[in-house]
């Protein structure tokens, strides 16, 4: 099978679906045909001119980046300003640029846990799962084929799925129940219209307490036996994301327990807290929001790109063995706009 440009989004939007994202953000197909035929994907965090240069060079037919490239609504496209250049370059070399962002930050197996593996942590979870997504479902057929209707609800992420015959009036019917996702609802009631298992006030969909544990925002996680001290952490922090300069506040004796939130996460510091976390890692934290007036708990800050930046390869590896026939390549290139300056030794 020849894949398409629509193929990657299908498999990205069931991974991380849209519709997760926060208002603000723009994710999906930003540039491109979604049938054009692709060989070649690059992934990266930042759409810069130097990684379409790349793309370019390594004959890459479509980009996945973490951050969007168009956030705002533009009136005009041409090369005059940077974005222009981008854009422009895009669609004069026949490059499609995919993006997931907020909506991978939310995904499981997403930005906070490939973080969080980064770093060593085991038994990770949601640090906060609070998105009131999950829904119930019931559906009541005479399709007797329970192994293909329960089948047909697994691939849209099920959880919980049972069936049970129906006795009395009903006589020959069967219902579904299962727990989901509410992104996945619209496009399992398609599939069941389609394969002619949707009659008139056979399907329900209801709201449910419990959270989803398929989104959420941030991680916990432990290290094993008596976890590390506080050098030995930062040490470890600095090692996994390559970085010469950590900042951080407060002190702890032994960390065990962590948090973890890609990106500009200081807001869920408070879930961290409460959650028994002894170190809470993330980036773009604000000078006042260093004073956690907590006893026993390191904040810490490594800096956006490094703590979003081990995503490349994650995304990498997942196209990678979803499409065999699809050479996925690491971008080599340094997005990184910042710089730290560490004076030698006097």
């Amino acid at each position: 099978m020849n894949i398409q440009v629509r193929h990657i989004s299908t498999f990205l939007h069931q991974w991380a679906p849209p519709s997760t994202k926060l208002d603000y953000d723009n994710v999906g197909l930003l540039v491109g045909d979604p049938n054009q035929e692709i060989s070649r994907a690059l992934t990266c965090l930042d759409v810069t001119l130097d990684i379409v240069d790349e793309a370019m060079q390594k004959n890459c037919d479509l980009i996945v980046a973490h951050h969007p490239l168009i956030f705002n609504s533009i009136d005009r496209i041409n090369p005059t300003n940077e974005q222009g250049k981008i854009i422009f370059k895009l669609i004069k070399n026949d490059i499609a640029l995919i993006v997931a962002h907020t909506n991978l930050d939310a995904a499981l197996d997403g930005v906070s846990f490939v973080l969080g593996k980064q770093l060593g942590l085991e038994n990770m979870k949601f640090l906060d799962n609070s998105y009131n997504i999950s829904r119930k479902i019931v559906l009541t057929t005479n399709h007797n084929d329970s192994e293909s209707v329960l089948k047909l609800l697994n691939y849209y992420s099920a959880e919980e799925a049972h069936y049970h015959k129906v006795e009395g009036k009903k006589e020959g019917q069967f219902t579904y129940e299962a727990i989901m996702d509410e992104h996945n609802v619209s496009d399992l009631k398609k599939e069941l219209d389609k394969n002619g298992l949707l009659h008139t006030g056979s399907f329900q969909v209801m709201d449910v307490a419990s959270a989803s544990n398929n989104v959420g925002m941030g991680v916990v996680g432990f290290y094993r036996e008596k976890g590390l001290t506080q050098q030995q952490f930062l040490d470890t922090v600095s090692e996994a994301l390559d970085v010469d300069a950590i900042r951080f506040s407060g002190s702890v004796e032994r960390i065990k327990k962590v948090a973890v939130c890609g990106g500009a996460g200081v807001s869920l510091v408070r879930k961290a807290i409460a959650q028994g976390a002894q170190a809470f890692v993330t980036a773009d934290i604000k000078y006042h929001d260093y004073f956690t007036d907590t006893d026993d708990f390191l904040l810490v800050d490594v800096g956006h790109y490094e703590s979003e930046v081990p995503m490349v390869a994650a995304l990498q590896q997942e196209l990678s063995e979803a499409f065999e026939q699809l050479d996925v390549l690491e971008t080599e290139v340094v997005t990184n706009p910042m710089q730290v300056f560490i004076p030698g030794n006097k």
